[in-house]
This record gives C-alpha cells, structure tokens and sequence, in this order.
C-alpha cells in the first residue's frame, strides 16, 4: 500500500523533469541527478524529491537564486525557500501542478554516493526495506523523522536497521531465516534499540559485516550533547568512517523509550492473543488517519502560484 502508485509515479517523473528543463535552459551543459528515498523506492507516499545539480558553473548561492527566478517566472512552483546557511545550501519548492515538494542541490554528489550504497544493501537483505518503510511512517507520525530536529533522518535510519539485520541471529541458520517473518524482524528491532543495545558505551560500524564498538576507546564518548543528553546513538559513516552519522540525533532518548513502548504495545496484542482480524501495526503503532494514508489522494492537486 505505501508503494507509490503509477499516478504518483509519472507525477514525481514530471516534476523532475520541469526542474531539469528549468536548470538546463540556464546552464546547458549541466547534470541532473535524483538521489535519496525516493531514487532507492524508500519514500513515503508524501516524500519529496532530491536532485543534485551537476556541473553548474556558479556558486551554490548564486545557481540557487537564478533557478529560483526561472521557476517563479514560468510560474511552475507553489512555494519556495532557500537555504543557504544549511550545511548543504538547498532550494526547497513545492510543483504547481502537483503539490510534490523537491530539494534541489548543487554540485554535491554526496548523495548518490549514499543513494547507491543504501540500495546495494537493500538488494542484500530483502527485509530491510519493507522495515525502513514501516520505520519511517512510524517516527514521521510523531515527528521524530527530521535530521535538523534531532531525529532519525532517513540516511540514518537506514544504517541502523542495516546493522539490526547484520547482527540478526537469523543470519547464522538458514532454517531460522526462512522461519523468521518481518513481524519477528520488527518485533526483534524493537527489542534491540529499546532494551539491548547500549548506547552510552557502544558504537556501530556496519562495515565488513558489522560490527559494535567501544565508544571510549575510539574517542566518541564526548562530541554532541544537547538538552543534557547522558548517552546518543554513535553510528560510523560506512563512505567516511571518521564521521558520526548518529551525532545530529539528539533526541536519541525520546526515540529509544518510543522503541520501548511500541515493544510492550506488540507483547500486549501477543499476551491477549487478538484474534486473526487485529491489525498488531494499527491503530496502536500507526494511525490510519494520518494524513499521509487518508488524504493521500489530495496529495497531487495542483495549487496557486507562488
């Protein structure tokens, strides 16, 4: 159900390509790249669209402005806001047409560096999309789902379910994998990240393998504190081991006691024994209400012109 349909699809290919024409009528020799969730088929119904912009002779702030003005000017947007003190300068804009949102990078490859390295692991464990795209809609209903609010931003996300999956007792016992369904792989998740791992003395590295590390000794114990944090995640970047993908997520306690609770709501559906028609994901875990299940059909309205 969360896939994207065919109209969603073609909508979002549309809207990329009215980005692409707009950067090409400025710079003709330019590349156009879409990167992130929805390039990886991890995006939610509601996700936007990421593109990198290659090969652009100007400066960020300067190519950001100028495509700004070409797309007001073919009255192509709805909304628009440019952020240039951010770590990566972007352009956020809202299509017209179909009210899909878009963040537009320039002359940054980063991300499809991290875009081909997350679908590599996804074709190698098959259970990690299906789980990133129940995470995702999961900590997105409680707001819990941004980088810059000290969240678990979708990168992230995916390299802690990455390391979930590598250290899965699945893995060691072919019998157990194909025994072992996505509601245990959830349930086992829940159970790691809110009671097992620990965070105020571990680390984890997904490279070769994965692996969890002493945070001490590699130095970690200090770097981002914020709200008088005790303990944060410390996850290793596998494309830049000396950076820590988990230092941002600040709010790594609200998320580990949201883990707890989901858990307990799970075992309380196990212990009642709910009948066959019970859902064990709705209502308690996900709200079918929510916007992006119930209003999804709005979503491709077109709006005023900015």
């Amino acid at each position: 159900f969360m896939r994207h349909s065919e109209a969603e699809a073609r909508a979002r290919e549309r809207w990329v390509e009215t980005i692409a024409a707009a950067c090409r009528a400025l710079w003709a020799d330019c590349e156009v790249k879409v990167f992130g969730s929805y390039s990886t088929g991890l995006s939610l119904p509601n996700g936007d669209v990421d593109v990198a912009v290659l090969d652009v002779p100007e400066r960020p702030a300067q190519a950001m402005k100028m495509l700004a003005n070409r797309l007001l000017a073919d009255g192509e947007i709805s909304w628009l806001e440019i952020i240039e003190s951010a770590k990566v300068p972007v352009v956020k804009a809202r299509a017209q047409a179909s009210g899909l949102r878009a963040d537009i990078v320039f002359n940054q490859p980063d991300g499809l560096e991290t875009s081909r390295f997350v679908k590599a692991r996804c074709e190698e464990y098959p259970q990690m999309r299906p789980l990133l795209i129940f995470l995702k809609y999961f900590l997105l209903q409680r707001g819990l789902h941004e980088t810059y609010t000290g969240g678990m931003g979708s990168y992230l996300m995916c390299n802690v379910v990455l390391h979930f999956l590598q250290r899965h007792p699945s893995r060691e016992n072919p019998k157990h994998y194909r025994a072992t369904s996505l509601g245990h792989y959830l349930f086992d998740f829940l159970r790691y990240y809110g009671q097992e791992f620990r965070y105020d003395t571990k680390g984890i590295s997904v490279l070769d393998g994965g692996c969890v590390f002493d945070k001490a000794r590699r130095g970690w114990n200090g770097g981002y504190q914020r709200h008088g944090a005790s303990a944060r995640l410390c996850l290793e970047s596998p494309l830049d081991p000396s950076g820590d993908l988990g230092a941002p997520c600040f709010r790594i306690a609200m998320l580990k006691n949201l883990f707890v609770h989901a858990l307990h709501c799970l075992s309380h559906l196990f212990l009642t024994r709910a009948g066959p028609e019970a859902s064990l994901l709705c209502p308690l875990l996900l709200d079918p209400r929510h916007p992006v299940i119930a209003a999804r059909q709005q979503l491709l309205s077109a709006e005023p012109v900015a």
